[in-house]
């Protein structure tokens, strides 16, 4: 008993010692002087920069000065937090340094760590450019505290013109997009139409666009969408002002003066913030094709898009399609119905379809609406061209569109930072034609060019601010010729699709006459066509690449390797199309391994020499052999062979074709330039990010683009006006490296064309 009675009145005794340890915490600001309290504005100013930049690459809804304050706000609050929490979590263990400043200073990289994680940038990148974020930011903060330190001497308030500069400074990434990085004048090809218009809206007469609901000049119906919209919650409902049973029909319509009826065109944009409206971004190409005698019309499908509230649905591309059928069947009924404002004004009898991003795909799947949409034949059966910009494919419902005898028109960039991979050119694949339907499709992938710029509400960059800020935009093309460039392409697809307009549809086909990689005057790109008229040789799907076509045989030079292999795009993935592979070693190497397994000496070969041929025999007559000629897909693929070679540089190659007939008589034709190898990009500001962000994506080989090379028969009869073209022995593809080294080469779809 009289031992515990000790041990209590010994942990009473023991009991104000603890508590005047515990007093004798420091107090977490007793080291943070005047000195390093001014230092902490430029951790403010940096903190502030990022969740304004934050805010306008993620909209909150309250409209961009609203948004910049509210997050801004909200940053403020949580540096002020977490800054005094870890200035007490240094003075607990007393460390002996301004510890206020110092707390600051590891928010904001904290901060600035989490915004880089979440656009998927690796752990040890995102330590070191937090770190170097907070470090810059500090060092400025001490700079200023040291002005402010010579300045109060001199009795001035400096501190509000310092704060005011140093902002503005930290905000001029924000306001310079690069966007002049291509000095060049827009591109003034595009034809103007000479039609005069009026711009219309129409809508279902409710929700938060007012252009839509109350100032709408058109009144559609609504349509229920609840069956797909299963995840729409009541913050959606509340923000948008209607429910997914009463989806609105909305757009704009630039529509053409006269009596009509005009042929239609639908355009849609695809995913961006949801509460950023997208659909007047493609104004350029409806005041273009309007003033051709077009009517035409943005849809909006903002409320389907991303949203930091709401996310995006499950259902979404499915929804993307289905409601641009709905837009469709809403402006057949207005131009059918007598006493409506659109009645007799629009021909749906032939429609054209346009789509950016997800709407690009959303437009295929509309045009193969059988596949995801019973009972929408009619609507289907309407729609004669589908033009993509940019498009995803992603599978749906385990299908992916299939087009049959609708005219196809693709665009991408080869800087596009938002899709690397050039998925337009798997729908190409997958469109096809019946003999007669007199469909085509054409594929343009345009070097320089982004994602965003074709959108003119989308800004200059691929990645939401502020990771966009890492982006490398030197070189790309300006907003405006990158705009003009789709505007020239898609409307010489307009007119040949809908106007039948053979002149147009002769803008879209690669011209071996001039410089193949340029489509436009100063514009750089890889075309691919191929129509209905064209007549297979050999096309390389059978599984034998001896006998890649009906009745055709096909062989190599001796010191050829060849293969038949699927087309891979950037990622590797396959594109839905094979072609013969071939490939040499430099003229320079002792020995080569031909097809055949035996070893030739090439000690002999020059450097000129490295290369070889393709030959085909047993070939189909020509349909045309005065107007027609011979075309076939081809790629540069020598970045395969630099894969384990950190200096290798990939080879351009010199290529030629040569017609031989039964009497032995030849005819060669010679490309006019030589065929290079796709252009290696950074993505990044700083090179080394290119494999640091989104799993390394923007650091894989260039896409292996095919490019099709179309040589006229009268170009052959020039060189050789004897040639028996309905005659031919064989065909004979000639290549070889440029500077003679090792290359790689894949070719396919070798086909008969016909004149026009």
């Amino acid at each position: 008993m009289s031992v515990n009675r000790t041990q209590i009145q010994l942990n009473r005794r023991s009991q104000p010692q603890r508590t005047a340890r515990l007093r004798r915490v420091p107090a977490p600001a007793e080291r943070d002087t005047l000195f390093w309290r001014r230092a902490m504005a430029g951790i403010w100013i940096a903190a502030a920069f990022l969740c304004g930049a934050t805010s306008l690459g993620l909209s909150l809804g309250f409209g961009a000065s609203l948004d910049v304050m509210v997050m801004t706000l909200v940053g403020t609050m949580v540096l002020t937090l977490g800054s005094w929490l870890i200035a007490w979590l240094l003075a607990v263990i007393r460390l002996p340094m301004p510890r206020l400043f110092l707390g600051s200073c590891l928010t904001l990289a904290g901060g600035m760590l989490a915004v880089l994680l979440v656009i998927e940038t690796t752990l040890l990148a995102s330590l070191l450019l937090s770190a170097t974020y907070a470090i810059i930011a500090a060092g400025a903060g001490i700079v200023f505290a040291l002005v402010c330190s010579r300045l109060s001497q001199r009795r001035p308030r400096p501190h509000l013109v310092v704060i005011a500069a140093a902002f503005a400074l930290l905000l001029i990434p924000l306001a310079s997009s690069d966007d002049s990085a291509d000095s060049d004048a827009p591109i003034n090809t595009v034809e103007r139409g000479s039609y005069a218009y009026s711009v219309l809206t129409y809508g279902s007469g409710a929700g938060r666009r007012d252009e839509f609901s109350s100032e709408a000049d058109v009144l559609t119906n609504s349509v229920d969408g609840s069956a797909m919209l299963t995840s729409w919650s009541g913050l959606q409902s509340w923000y948008w002002g209607f429910k997914p049973e009463r989806l609105p029909i909305n757009g704009t319509l630039w529509l053409p003066q006269g009596e009509g009826p005009f042929p239609l065109v639908l355009i849609v944009h695809g995913n961006h913030i949801a509460l950023q409206p997208s659909d007047q971004g493609y104004s350029y190409l409806g005041e273009l094709l309007a003033g051709k005698g077009y009517a035409v019309a943005s849809v909006d499908q903002n409320f389907f898009n991303y949203s930091p509230w709401s996310g995006i649905s499950d259902s979404d591309m499915r929804l993307r399609a289905w409601m641009l059928l709905r837009h469709l069947d809403e402006l057949k009924r207005l131009a059918n119905e007598p006493g409506q404002l659109l009645f007799g004004r629009l021909d749906t009898d032939k429609v054209l379809l346009i789509g950016h991003s997800r709407g690009g795909q959303a437009a295929a799947m509309a045009a193969d609406a059988e596949h995801w949409f019973s009972g929408e034949e009619d609507l289907r059966a309407s729609i004669a061209g589908v033009a993509a910009i940019a498009p995803t494919d992603m599978v749906v419902e385990g299908k992916q569109a299939q087009l049959r005898d609708v005219s196809y028109l693709t665009l991408h960039g080869s800087r596009d930072a938002d899709l690397t991979v050039f998925y337009g050119e798997r729908q190409y694949n997958r469109t096809s034609y019946s003999a007669g339907s007199g469909g085509f499709k054409s594929a343009f992938y345009i070097e320089n060019a982004n994602h965003s710029r074709f959108n003119s509400d989308w800004g200059t960059m691929d990645i939401s601010l502020p990771g966009g800020l890492l982006l490398n935009q030197q070189g790309l093309l300006s907003s405006e010729r990158q705009r003009d460039a789709a505007a020239f392409y898609i409307g010489a697809f307009a007119d040949a699709v809908l106007g039948e307009d053979e002149q147009a549809r002769k803008r879209l086909i690669p011209d071996s006459d001039s410089d193949v990689t340029t489509g436009l005057p100063g514009l750089a790109v890889l075309n691919q066509y191929n129509d209905a008229g064209e007549q297979t040789i050999a096309d390389f799907e059978s599984g034998d690449k001896t006998r890649p076509g009906r009745g055709v045989s096909a062989s190599v030079s001796p010191l050829l390797s060849w293969s038949e292999e699927p087309l891979p795009d950037r990622n590797g993935d396959v594109k839905g199309s094979r072609g013969a592979v071939l490939s040499w070693p430099s003229a320079a190497e002792n020995y080569i391994k031909p097809s055949d397994g035996t070893r030739v000496n090439s000690g002999n070969l020059t450097s000129s020499s490295a290369g070889g041929w393709l030959r085909f025999t047993g070939l189909p007559s020509p349909a045309d052999t005065e107007l027609g000629g011979l075309s076939f897909a081809v790629t540069n693929r020598s970045w395969d062979m630099c894969q384990l070679e950190k200096a290798c540089q990939p080879q351009a190659l010199q290529l030629s074709v040569v017609l031989r007939d039964l009497s032995g008589r030849e005819a060669e034709v010679e490309l006019p330039s030589p065929l290079a190898a796709p252009r290696q990009d950074n993505f990044m500001r700083l090179a080394w990010l290119d494999n640091q962000i989104s799993k390394g994506k923007y650091s894989r080989s260039p896409e292996p683009v095919r490019q099709t090379i179309r040589f006229s028969f009268q170009q052959f009869r020039t060189v050789n006006s004897r040639i028996d073209i309905r005659a031919l022995d064989y065909i004979e593809l000639r290549f070889r490296s440029q500077n003679g080294g090792g290359s790689k080469l894949m070719v396919d779809d070798i086909n008969w064309y016909r004149g026009s």
